[in-house]
């Protein structure tokens, strides 16, 4: 994660000179020979500005492993402060569990006056 100093796509400059093909080619071989892929990002729309233009040029890079195993994980881009680049942000968040657990039936539930009821309205 940090500062790649190039875009991925000409939609990651918003304001600026035109994209070049010649611009990305380099970043999108590098992502292609390394595995790599860029973590989906939340939050402001760009990385980077010089008070003109504004652009993506920090990415949160991440294999197919990572993505596998925590996956829906986002890359936040936070306010710039007094930095010409935003900081990025990931929250780890652990993930539960589900497991399917055993039927279970309590006998007393059968006393109950409306169980004959309850149980066909149910079925």
């Amino acid at each position: 994660m940090g500062d790649y100093n190039t875009i991925h796509r000409g939609e990651d400059r918003m304001v600026g000179s035109p994209v070049t093909d010649a611009e990305i080619r380099d970043f999108d071989y590098y992502l292609r020979d390394a595995s790599m892929t860029i973590l989906k990002h939340i939050g402001r729309d760009f990385t980077w500005t010089n008070g003109h233009a504004y652009s993506i040029i920090d990415w949160a890079l991440v294999n197919t492993r990572w993505m596998l195993t925590m996956p829906g994980m986002k890359v936040q881009i936070l306010d710039h402060g007094c930095s010409d680049h935003s900081p990025l942000s990931i929250n780890f968040v652990q993930q539960v569990e589900l497991r399917s657990r055993p039927f279970k039936f309590l006998n007393h539930l059968v006393k109950h006056e409306k169980f004959q009821e309850i149980v066909k309205q149910a079925w």
